[in-house]
């Protein structure tokens, strides 16, 4: 039997097999352009890669119903967190108007992990069974093509037999390459995953997080702890900032931001809290578990880096200063209330000379 026209393990012919291959191929390609554009999307959104958002936004993509993208539009425009809890409410709130697709997808995105890692696990022992079978199966050919008694009929058998073997190990080899070459998309997505994520968490100059990521961690540890959370942030603001920029050019005024960035990073990572460019020349260094004297403290510490560190221009060094406004979190109110009682502190600290960290009690 010819190994071309011989029928293949699931009974098609082969000229059948190769039709249903272009058909894989034709849906990996579609799943793969779909995943490109929905991760980048899921990560500067935020969105947790969970098998839930998952499939909620492959379908959100993909045509899932008006229904569906009408609620996930509305969770966007309002900018609602995501939780776990929330993501598998939307999801049984879809699963019965989603259907057969919507169990597919569900069962598709919980087993598809144990699958690649059964495969990763599999394959090699396969291959290396299969080749000692095939050796055995040739080394018993050979003693039987050279012993004259042995019925020809077993002697075809066994050619037969290692012929078969051989188109074994060539689709195995195929499937090893096929494996290989998924492993390779799956890697680049996720590097593409976590260079988006990156960059929607961070400010492109300062490399500090961004204003988005810290309302973010804010919405995440408020949840968490709740009333029982104690937090204070500084609100910082370079002094005369526009005069530096007007008298020395916006490559100096971009050195001056590397260096306050630089500092406040060192603080924040020494006492793990989260520094953030808040916007222009304002950051924010955000406390947990620090109250209003410790948080005081540290954007005096701060400060007083900055003012004596010297930063040369043209072999001259330019006076670098910054304020602050220091506020305290109240259980229940939002961000903006937080950040808007450390910026009326902060304009008393300018309006009262700069250089100099007020604490929003001070101003009573």
């Amino acid at each position: 039997m010819s190994p071309s026209n011989s029928p293949g393990s699931n009974g098609k012919p082969a000229a059948a097999q190769a039709v249903s291959e272009a058909d894989f191929e034709k849906l990996m390609e579609a799943t793969y352009q779909t995943a490109k554009r929905l991760l980048p999307f899921m990560a500067k959104r935020r969105i947790p890669l969970t098998p839930f958002n998952y499939r909620l936004f492959y379908d959100y993509f993909e045509d899932g119903g008006d229904k569906l993208k009408e609620r996930l539009d509305e969770i966007l425009r309002n900018h609602t967190v995501l939780s776990p809890e929330l993501s598998e409410r939307l999801y049984h709130e879809f699963y019965d108007y989603l259907g057969d697709r919507a169990r597919k997808l569900t069962l598709m995105g919980e087993k598809i992990g144990s699958i690649s890692l059964d495969l990763e696990s599999n394959l090699e022992k396969t291959l290396d069974t299969t080749g000692h079978f095939r050796q055995i199966l040739s080394e018993s050919a050979s003693q039987m093509k050279d012993n004259p008694a042995a019925d020809g009929r077993f002697r075809d058998m066994m050619e037969g037999l290692l012929q078969e073997t051989k188109a074994a190990l060539n689709d195995q080899s195929d499937l090893a390459d096929h494996i290989d070459t998924t492993s390779r998309v799956i890697a680049n997505l996720t590097r593409e995953l976590r260079d988006q994520t990156r960059l929607a968490s961070v400010d492109e100059l300062t490399q500090l997080y961004n204003r988005r990521y810290m309302t973010l961690q804010f919405t995440n540890l408020t949840a968490d702890r709740g009333e029982g959370l104690v937090m204070s942030l500084v609100l910082f603001d370079l002094d005369r900032f526009k005069s530096i920029n007007d008298t020395y050019g916006h490559n100096i005024g971009d050195r001056v931001l590397l260096v306050c960035a630089k500092i406040l990073q060192s603080h924040a990572e020494a006492g793990g809290h989260l520094a953030c460019r808040y916007g222009g020349e304002e950051f924010i260094v955000m406390c947990p578990d620090f109250d209003l004297d410790a948080a005081r403290e540290l954007g005096d510490s701060v400060r007083r880096q900055l003012e004596d560190t010297a930063i040369l221009i043209r072999g001259n060094s330019i006076p670098v200063t910054i304020s602050g406004g220091v506020s305290r979190w109240r259980p229940g109110e939002t961000i903006e209330s937080f950040v808007d009682r450390a910026d009326q502190a902060l304009y008393r600290a300018k309006t009262s000379g700069r250089n100099r960290i007020v604490v929003e009690e001070e101003e009573s």
